[in-house]
C-alpha cells in the first residue's frame, strides 16, 4: 500500500551525514540525499524493495546506471521536456528563496504557544464565503439581528444546503487565517466566528456546530503530538512571513484581465483541464492548443500580454487550481486566481535570479536529477523497444548486460563509498511524496529501472 506523505522530514531513515557522496560518475555526484530519496520518496521495485545490504546495493547499481545511460544518450532533450525541465529548476529556486526568507520564523513560535491545548480539539461548521463589502454589511446586519448563517445561507441561495466542514482539527484546517481564528479559544456551538479575510480577497464566516475532544492517555503518543505541533506552527509561521514578503513584492503590481478575450480562453481552459485524463495526475501535461493567440489575455504593469506568451509561461509553469474553498467558486474566478499565482511566481523567479539561486548546490542537484532521469529513460527505450518488457518484479537480461558493459567502460571514471552505503538504514514501506506547493508535484523522478544486479566490482574506492 502506498502512502501519500505531504511533509517530508529530510534523511529520517539514515543515520549518516546527508551531505555525504555515496558515488561519483565522473563529474555526476549522488549523494546520501539524492540515495534515500530515490529509495524512499517513491515505490520501488519488488526485486530491491527491502531494507538489506543486497537491496542497498541494487539500489546504488540503478542510480549508477541512470547516470551511465544518461551520458550515453546522444539526443538532444525535445522543447518539451527541457520547458519542464526549466520549470523544475525555477520551483526549486523558489523552494530555496522561501527558505532563505523564513530562516528566522521560528523564533516567534511562542505565538502559537496555545495551539498545544487545543490540539486534541476538531469542530463541526457551517461556513459562508462572500467576496464584496456589500454582501459583508449584508450578512453582519443579519448576525446582529441574531439569524444563524443557515437562515443567512437560504435568504440568499434559497437552497438549505449550507457548505459544511466534519471534523476539522488543528492539522488538517486548510487556510492559515481560519486556523488562527479556530483555534484561538474554545468555541461552543452556535458560535459565529467571522468575517475572516482569507489569503485573498474572499472573506468568510464559520459557525460552530459541533467540538469533540480526543483524550489520548498513551504519553509517548501524545509526545509525538506535541512535536508534531511544534513542526506546525513552525510551518505556519514561515508561510505567514513568506506571504508578507511576497505582498511587498508585489504591491503595486497592476494585473488587468481583457474582458474581450478572457472568456474564451476560460473556455478552452476549461475543456483542457476537465477533459485530458492525465491533467491532473501527471506533471507532464497534455498539449493546449488555442487560436488566435496574438489576442491581448491581459495587462500587466501597463504591458500588454498575449495569450501566446501565457501559453508560453504555462509551458514552463502549468496552471495551479487552488484547493478547499476555492473549488466552489465559478471556473473564470478559480482559473483568474491560477493566472495571478503564476504571475505571482514568475516574479519569485526573478528575485531569486537577482540572488543567484539558480546556482544554488540544490537548484543544481534538481535539475540534474530529473534531466539524468530523462535521458537515462529515453536511452532505455532505445535499447529495448518494447516497453511491456519493463515491470517491478524483473530486469531483463539485455538490459543487465548492457548496464554490466557500461560500468566496465567507465569504470576509472566511478567512485563508490561502500562505507556509506552500508551505513544507511531504510524502510520496507512503499510511499510516495508530493510538493504540497507549486505545478511540479513529484519530489522524486520514479524509480529507475535499469538493473537488479548486486555486484558492485566495478569503479575506485571513494575516500571521504
Amino acid at each position: 500500500m502506498i502512502r501519500l506523505i505531504v511533509f517530508i522530514f529530510s534523511f529520517l531513515f539514515s543515520n549518516v551525514d546527508s551531505d555525504q557522496i555515496i558515488a561519483k560518475v565522473g563529474d555526476k555526484i549522488i549523494s546520501v540525499q539524492d540515495f534515500i530519496e530515490r529509495a524512499e520518496y517513491t515505490p520501488r521495485p519488488f526485486y530491491c524493495r527491502g531494507k538489506s545490504s543486497t537491496d542497498k546495493r541494487i539500489i546504488l547499481n540503478s542510480l549508477v546506471g541512470e547516470k551511465l545511460f544518461s551520458i550515453e544518450m546522444t539526443k538532444e532533450v525535445p522543447t518539451e521536456i527541457g520547458n519542464y525541465l526549466i520549470g523544475r529548476r525555477n520551483q526549486k529556486m523558489r523552494e530555496v528563496l522561501f527558505e532563505s526568507i523564513t530562516q528566522n520564523s521560528f523564533k516567534k513560535k511562542n505565538k502559537f504557544s496555545h495551539w498545544k491545548a487545543l490540539s486534541s480539539l476538531d469542530y463541526s461548521f457551517s461556513y459562508l464565503s462572500i467576496s464584496n463589502d456589500y454582501e459583508l454589511n449584508e450578512v453582519q446586519n443579519e448576525i446582529s439581528a441574531g439569524k444563524s448563517l443557515d437562515e443567512i445561507f437560504y435568504l440568499k441561495t434559497k437552497s438549505r444546503n449550507i457548505p459544511k466542514r466534519e471534523k476539522v482539527n488543528l492539522f488538517t484546517v486548510g487556510n492559515r487565517a481560519l486556523r488562527e481564528e479556530l483555534f484561538s479559544k474554545v468555541w461552543n456551538s452556535g458560535d459565529i466566528i467571522g468575517p475572516i479575510k482569507t489569503d485573498d480577497n474572499l472573506i468568510m464566516f464559520v459557525q460552530i456546530d459541533g467540538r469533540h475532544k480526543i483524550i489520548n492517555m498513551n504519553q509517548s503518543a501524545a509526545l509525538q503530538l506535541n512535536e508534531e505541533v511544534d513542526n506546525l506552527i513552525v510551518n505556519h509561521l514561515q508561510e505567514s512571513d513568506f506571504d508578507i514578503y511576497v505582498k511587498n513584492l508585489m504591491s503595486g503590481l497592476k494585473f488587468e484581465l481583457n474582458p474581450n478575450t478572457y472568456l474564451d480562453f476560460t473556455y478552452s481552459i476549461k475543456d483542457w483541464y476537465t477533459t485530458a485524463s492525465d491533467i491532473k495526475n501527471n506533471d507532464l501535461k497534455t498539449k493546449l492548443y488555442i487560436e488566435n493567440t496574438d489576442d491581448v489575455l491581459l495587462t500587466l504593469d501597463n504591458e500588454q500580454i498575449s495569450i501566446g506568451e501565457v501559453l508560453d509561461w504555462m509551458a514552463i509553469h502549468p496552471l495551479v487550481f487552488r484547493d478547499g474553498y476555492y473549488k466552489e467558486l465559478h471556473f473564470s474566478d478559480q482559473l483568474k486566481y491560477a493566472l495571478a499565482d503564476l504571475i505571482k511566481d514568475r516574479s519569485l523567479n526573478v528575485e531569486s535570479l537577482k540572488r543567484n539561486l539558480d546556482q544554488d548546490p540544490n537548484v543544481l542537484s534538481e535539475y540534474e536529477k530529473w534531466y539524468d532521469n530523462y535521458r537515462a529513460i529515453s536511452h532505455r527505450k532505445e535499447i529495448i523497444e518494447d516497453e511491456k518488457e519493463f515491470n517491478s518484479s524483473k530486469v531483463s537480461k539485455e538490459l543487465n548486460e548492457y548496464f554490466i558493459d557500461l560500468t566496465k567502460k567507465y569504470s576509472q571514471e566511478i567512485r563508490i563509498n561502500l562505507e556509506a552505503l552500508e551505513q544507511i538504514t531504510l524502510s520496507s514501506i512503499d510511499m510516495a511524496t508530493y510538493n504540497k506547493i507549486g505545478p511540479y508535484k513529484l519530489t522524486v523522478p520514479l524509480f529507475p529501472v535499469i538493473t537488479n544486479t548486486y555486484k558492485i566490482n566495478y569503479g575506485q574506492p571513494l575516500n571521504m
